[in-house]
């Protein structure tokens, strides 16, 4: 026998849902008991346990499900759901109290927006459940969780991060934007399947981490030199190069709002969109709709931009269109994955780019890594330092190796010289490679050689 509403809900159940789940999964609170502390929902299938599961880790509360028809229920929603909290994330007082999920979830991600972390890993084992911080790139454990939590914190995050939390067989993203009351950072989401449950990485996105300064980043003052002479050419080609975590998207950004400017139209295509930057026209490549990078890029080109940020160049074809970009008058920024400057180069031609056009087009390169910053406070000599915790490292700052295109090397690359000969060349002309750069670094007492080595292959 199918539930009837014969009243409207209290607003007391409705608080407990966001309006977007109900819309989503076609439920509806239809009561709350106060002495109980269960929420009555109204659903079409009462036997789907997993979405009553996950209903239950939104609420915070225990969910009796009452069987409704699916049309009444849309109906009702429309109704009275005016009443349901404003967003995912937004859960009401009572609710942060009496779930553990919400609690822990919460207190997980508080602690590390405040001790500078940067990505948050949730990793379901057989035996164990554990949360790792990585912090100054590197992964510590900070929790181990019992495995009875896997699903209530799986589907906790993926309720704030408005993902679809019955699906649980493919990768999926999303976005979470997190405030205490006394700080607020935006999150990246990412869930991959793994045999023991869905492990999830969370990615913080901090707006007042923003580097504004190159001298912030690590360079020296013929570094910032080089970069903003190249910066503020009227064409061609910046790449920036190195592995994922090294720093590149920072470099990017850090570099746009140098040049930004009221008479320049600046676009960007980003997978993801890390920061919003104002007066920055920023635009996310979408798979799923076939907004790829080079459809992207194609449509741009026709919006009479002036600087163009491609996030990525990983094909042939995202690589034509940029490279042609940079030689008819526009100015492109990109990166590539590439152990050194000169890689970048066979890197392009290995895409099925012309010698002479990547000849043409790129102005300049640059590779970069990050390394551990002796800790300021106890020089790396104190087992118990609180403001490195012992590690004897606090904070990062970056390498970098800088190939300005000579006209030597444009005529080297147009003839198909090989990368040891370019790179011979780059550094008769001056270029300080990643490992010489780290040697400075570590002179000037920034680092030490143990970092130095482990990201710059010496």
């Amino acid at each position: 026998m199918s539930f009837e509403l014969k009243n409207p809900p209290p607003q007391a159940a409705l608080r407990f849902l966001p309006q977007e789940l109900m819309v989503r999964y076609s439920v509806i609170p239809v009561d709350y008991s106060e002495e109980s502390k269960r929420l009555t929902v109204a659903m079409a299938d009462v036997d789907d346990y997993d979405l009553i599961n996950d209903i239950q880790v939104a609420a915070g509360v225990y969910v009796n499900p009452v069987k409704a028809d699916e049309d009444k229920v849309i109906q009702w929603i429309s109704a009275f759901a005016e009443h349901a909290v404003p967003a995912f994330g937004m859960t009401a007082a009572g609710n942060k109290a009496n779930s553990p999920a919400i609690r822990m979830v919460n207190e997980i991600i508080s602690e590390a927006m405040h001790t500078g972390v940067s990505d948050i890993h949730f990793e379901p084992g057989e035996k164990s459940f554990l949360v790792r911080f990585r912090k100054d790139g590197v992964l510590k454990i900070a929790r181990k969780l019992p495995l009875r939590a896997i699903s209530e914190i799986t589907s906790r995050i993926k309720i704030m991060a408005s993902i679809d939390i019955a699906e649980k067989r493919r990768p999926q993203d999303g976005r979470i934007h997190f405030d205490d009351g006394t700080k607020a950072v935006d999150i990246r989401v990412s869930a991959l399947p793994t045999d023991y449950g869905q492990k999830m990485v969370l990615r913080l996105l901090d707006k007042g981490t923003i580097i504004h300064k190159l001298d912030s980043l690590g360079m020296t003052q013929a570094q910032i030199d080089l970069c903003e002479n190249e910066i503020h050419k009227p064409y061609g080609m910046f790449l920036i190069t190195g592995p994922t975590g090294s720093g590149k998207t920072t470099t990017l950004y850090t570099l746009l709002q140098m040049i930004r400017s009221p008479e320049l139209n600046i676009s960007t295509i980003e997978e993801p969109i890390e920061y919003k930057l104002d007066g920055i026209t920023q635009t996310a490549v979408n798979a799923k709709i076939d907004l790829t990078f080079a459809a992207a890029l194609r449509t741009l080109l026709r919006q009479d931009p002036d600087v163009i940020m491609v996030g990525e160049i990983r094909d042939s074809e995202t690589a034509e269109l940029a490279i042609r970009a940079a030689l008819t008058g526009h100015l492109v920024f990109s990166t590539l994955h590439t152990n050194d400057a000169p890689s970048a180069i066979v890197r392009l031609i290995d895409m099925g780019i012309e010698p002479f056009l990547v000849a043409s087009a790129v102005n300049f390169i640059m590779a970069q890594r990050l390394v551990r910053k002796v800790c300021p406070k106890c020089g790396g000599k104190d087992p118990n330092c609180l403001t490195c915790g012992g590690s004897g490292y606090k904070g990062r700052v970056g390498i970098f190796e800088m190939m300005p295109m000579s006209e030597t090397i444009r005529e080297m690359v147009h003839k198909g010289t090989s990368n040891a000969e370019l790179r011979r060349v780059a550094i008769a002309e001056g270029m300080k490679t990643l490992a010489m750069d780290g040697a400075d670094k570590v002179a000037l007492g920034f680092t030490t050689e143990s970092e130095i080595a482990a990201e710059a292959m010496i």
